[in-house]
């Protein structure tokens, strides 16, 4: 602990934290916070426990909304549980409700799940089964949010953080998958992922991107299985995205299936390479990149992903892939820009955002993945290591793109973390600036200091990332 953040800690235990010193924390409301604090410091559960969880309050992003809440849950908790909160849950307790508001809120409802957050940090949401039942479906997605989030900011590496939310959302929808099954008296079909969820660096908030493909046994079979495949999936999507007080599953997006949203929900693989032969656009090739098997028939997944390969990855090396992905990415931005939009404070479409790293390492896969299987990866992370590995990235600049990857997906994350909401935008707002950073872990004793170390490496991360992108994507020799 900071020897600054030591005396306030010590200041708090003796009732003496002042509002100014609140202040210069990067507290926006420092005088309601000071009496927060104290109250919680006062409060019989946690008044011989202030060094477990004051310090977490303390560099959170809104402590005295995060005090206010610790006092609710550890009343509550009390009411239910007849006993104090689990003293070593205190610290990421702390740590979760002073920086996510949705999760604090979760916790006011079930004050019991803090018992999963004991340890610092906590540990990973279990690998096993979820329960088939729409019910068990979101609390296991919440259940698991929780512990990820207490995992992000107690600091253990955040890499991490991208396999959980992908494994978590990948046992929810094969759950769904298996529900939706029994509901409709049918067979499922094969579901793959796309996108983020399909390279298993899932965001904090995101759609997944889904496909489904079934294999009939007979050509006659085909009427009846896509009619009920399609009743299956409606079902599966309308339950995973509809609300409830906890809030959703996961909200699904199909638009990247066969011919997009005129298109059928679910194809035969036939049908699906049929198209993909025949009809299937660059940025179809770039967007299978990361496809994935999640549920259904194995088989029917397997016989489908080798189908589609030879799609993807041209035989030998793609001599026009670099062109091809560099036209897409001029063509988004300006998109982006013709619709008003500022790219310059984008984390995720601006330049040096996390669309240059993916777009980059996707054109360097589709240029030499005919020949280099290993390259054929959905993960950015991998992607990038055995590029290097290869001799097709220099060594330095995987490193660089890997650590800057990182910190833009970590800065998406802790922006998600407040509200559950799709946000991609750094903040332009001081006191936004000043949360930001406390989430992802700028513990300065001083909020300025947080939030001058933040815009500084913000700036050093977008300017470099745009340059190894100008020069391998965007340059002359691609």
């Amino acid at each position: 602990m900071e020897p600054g953040l030591e005396r306030l800690v010590d200041l708090l235990r003796r009732g003496e934290l002042t509002a100014d010193a609140l202040a210069s924390l990067g507290e926006p409301e420092p005088e309601e916070a000071r009496v927060a604090l104290h109250e919680a410091a006062r409060e019989p559960d946690l008044a011989s426990h202030v060094a477990s969880w004051g310090p977490a309050l303390l560099v959170g992003a809104r402590c005295g909304f995060g005090a206010r809440t610790l006092v609710e849950v550890a009343r509550r908790y009390r009411a239910t549980r007849r006993k104090a909160l689990p003293p070593g849950a205190l610290a990421s307790l702390a740590a979760v409700v002073s920086c996510s508001d949705f999760l604090a809120r979760t916790l006011l409802r079930h004050a019991h799940w803090c018992e999963g957050l004991d340890g610092c940090p906590p540990s990973a949401p279990f690998d096993e089964p979820v329960e088939p039942d729409w019910t068990a479906i979101r609390i296991a997605k919440y259940q698991g949010l929780l512990r990820i989030a207490a995992r992000d900011l107690a600091g253990r590496p955040f890499e991490e953080s991208l396999v959980e939310l992908s494994r978590l959302a990948e046992r929810c929808l094969t759950a769904g998958l298996e529900t939706a099954a029994r509901e409709c008296d049918a067979s499922a079909p094969a579901l793959l992922a796309l996108g983020k969820l399909g390279g298993e660096e899932l965001n904090f908030s995101s759609d997944v991107d889904l496909l489904f493909v079934y294999a009939p046994e007979r050509p006659d079979d085909v009427p009846e299985l896509q009619a009920r495949h399609t009743q299956l999936i409606q079902l599966f999507k309308r339950q995973l995205e509809a609300r409830s007080e906890d809030g959703f599953a996961y909200r699904i997006d199909l638009d990247l299936r066969p011919e997009g949203k005129p298109g059928a929900l679910v194809n035969s693989v036939d049908a699906a390479l049929y198209y993909y032969e025949s009809f299937g656009a660059d940025w179809e090739r770039q967007a299978l990149i990361r496809l994935r098997p999640l549920a259904g028939p194995e088989r029917v997944a397997k016989r489908f992903m080798q189908g589609v390969t030879p799609f993807v990855y041209r035989r030998g090396i793609d001599t026009d892939a670099i062109r091809r992905v560099r036209a897409m990415k001029l063509r988004v931005e300006q998109e982006r820009r013709d619709a008003g939009r500022d790219l310059e404070r984008e984390l995720k479409e601006g330049p040096g955002g996390i669309r240059d790293v993916e777009f980059l390492v996707q054109a360097l896969q589709l240029f030499h993945g005919g020949r280099e299987p290993r390259l054929r990866t959905g993960n950015v992370l991998r992607a990038l290591a055995r590029l290097s590995e290869h001799g097709l990235l220099p060594d330095a600049s995987a490193a660089s793109l890997a650590q800057s990857y990182l910190w833009l997906r970590r800065a998406e994350h802790a922006l998600q973390m407040q509200e559950e909401r799709q946000v991609h935008r750094m903040p332009s707002d001081a006191a936004a600036q000043v949360a930001l950073a406390r989430r992802m872990g700028y513990h300065d004793p001083s909020g300025e200091a947080a939030r001058t170390r933040l815009l500084d490496d913000w700036t050093r991360v977008r300017s470099g990332v745009r340059a190894h992108f100008e020069q391998l994507v965007l340059g002359d020799t691609a």
